[in-house]
């Protein structure tokens, strides 16, 4: 159950930024650009990257959500499962491991990083510019998982799936009117969960 009164189990982080425009309202621009915006990265290569750092971090909202979209861009996620749990043996191709690694780091252990860590990327071809999109989802989403866990929201496979959904079509842009329209979302995403659980 979430911590503040005005979340509930079926809240999610649109709850917390809604709630508080004035400051976390540009949240969704920059998250738009970084997830969604021009990048040697494809947006299901984002995605995946987002599960990741989620997972490491233990974020069940947000790793069951970014799990949910990576799937539906075509990746399974048995390949985010082994990516967690051991990215030498993981499915994927070999010039993307020091990306994983570098991002685990960046995680769970920042200060560690060393110049070797970047190398490694370069030596495979990745660019400058491809290490900071790499650098700017692994603090979006470690931002994102503290900020989903500070408030108490763990979700459930529903509104993974809801949200994932939502995200792989819309991507993660708002519109400036959705105050206006918030409770009316609530009322259609109330309604699509009920769905989903009696399927």
């Amino acid at each position: 159950m979430p911590f503040f009164k005005h979340l509930d189990d079926l809240s999610d982080i649109t709850d917390i930024t809604w709630n508080d425009r004035k400051r976390l309202g540009p949240l969704d621009e920059a998250s738009q650009k970084i997830m969604r915006g021009k990048s040697s990265f494809t947006s299901a290569q984002k995605e995946v990257f987002a599960a990741f750092v989620s997972g490491l971090n233990a974020c069940s909202f947000c790793y069951g959500s970014h799990a949910e979209v990576a799937n539906n861009f075509g990746i399974p996620k048995k390949t985010i499962e082994a990516l967690v749990e051991d990215i030498d043996s993981a499915p994927i191709a070999s010039n993307e491991k020091p990306l994983f690694q570098y991002l685990k780091k960046l995680t769970l252990s920042p200060s560690k990083l060393i110049q070797e860590d970047a190398d490694k990327i370069f030596r495979e071809g990745w660019s400058e510019q491809d290490l900071q999109d790499l650098i700017l989802i692994g603090c979006l989403f470690n931002f994102y998982n503290r900020l989903l866990d500070g408030h108490g929201i763990k979700g459930n496979q529903a509104i993974y799936q809801f949200g994932g959904a939502h995200l792989h079509k819309n991507g993660y842009g708002v519109p400036w009117f959705i105050g206006l329209i918030k409770n009316y979302i609530k009322k259609i995403k109330i309604k699509k969960l009920k769905e989903a659980e009696t399927k």
